[in-house]
């Protein structure tokens, strides 16, 4: 494992997640030959495998249930996005239903913040939250964000919530 708090793991996404991930969202794995347009997951996650390997700016974790040795989500830390300033890192995650309002949010969130400490990789972790999502932004400020701005992107307005790490 690569950071753990004993309940809650981060480690590096893995081809062989990719199965497990389809089948929390409720989907079937998708053959490469399955016709134009269909998204191809297994590629996906060797994409995912290849960054990690070439050491990149952009990392997908898997979230790892530790007692239960189970995925229950992923997430993704960009370090210095275009859209970011130096030193800072975007954190997004997504937590699959078992385990949504668990804690596991939070968890994730406090390990990503505790690996870019580790790594000396960013001073500052970004969560943009769609303002619609209430419950992601009372966990933001429960666990020390603020609000530092909103912004207008392609798929709506968000709002962005920064943190030392």
């Amino acid at each position: 494992m690569l950071i753990s708090d004993g309940v809650i793991g981060l480690r590096p996404i893995e081809v062989a997640d990719a199965a497990a991930h389809l089948a929390a969202q409720g989907r079937e794995p998708v053959r490469p030959a399955a016709g134009p347009g269909t998204p191809n997951m297994v590629a996906e996650f060797e994409r995912c495998v290849a960054e990690w390997a070439d050491d990149g700016p952009h990392k997908t974790f898997a979230v790892v249930d530790v007692p239960a040795r189970a995925l229950a989500g992923t997430l993704d830390i960009t370090l210095e996005p275009e859209f970011l300033a130096k030193r800072q890192a975007d954190i997004r995650y997504g937590i699959y239903a078992p385990w949504s309002g668990r804690g596991v949010d939070g968890r994730t969130v406090v390990l990503a913040c505790r690996y870019l400490a580790r790594q000396d990789s960013a001073d500052e972790a970004v969560l943009r939250i769609d303002p619609a999502d209430t419950a992601a932004i009372a966990l933001a400020r429960h666990l020390g964000f603020h609000y530092h701005r909103s912004s207008s992107e392609p798929k709506g307005r968000l709002d962005w919530f920064i943190q030392a790490v």
